[in-house]
């Protein structure tokens, strides 16, 4: 009687298929973590009431957004330059993201 099976080449062939997979995942997964935290930063001025402990000076800004020259943006925003040991980045987080408009 003949062994039935599959081939070793059809295999190493699948096993070869399944590390590209999880080489391309890991991949594909470190970059939308970088997206992830370029698209939350605020890109102009972030401006907080209570910076929190341990903020280097110049990340928060004291005054609140200018209406007459700037647009506040809706959602939850971080500042620009955070530091990346923060171990909570929400209360980091901005209470008003202004950016300058026309």
């Amino acid at each position: 009687m003949k062994g039935q099976g599959l081939p070793i080449s059809t295999i190493i062939i699948a096993a070869l298929g399944i590390l590209v997979l999880v080489v391309i995942g890991a991949i594909f997964g470190s970059q939308i973590t970088k997206f992830g935290k370029a698209a939350s930063e605020c890109s102009g001025r972030c401006y907080k009431l209570n910076a929190p402990a341990g903020a280097p000076p110049g990340i928060y800004d004291a005054n609140k957004c200018n209406a007459e020259f700037e647009t506040k943006l809706s959602g939850s925003y971080i500042p620009k330059n955070m530091p990346s040991s923060v171990a909570n980045p929400s209360e980091w987080r901005c209470d008003e993201c202004c950016i300058l408009t026309g």
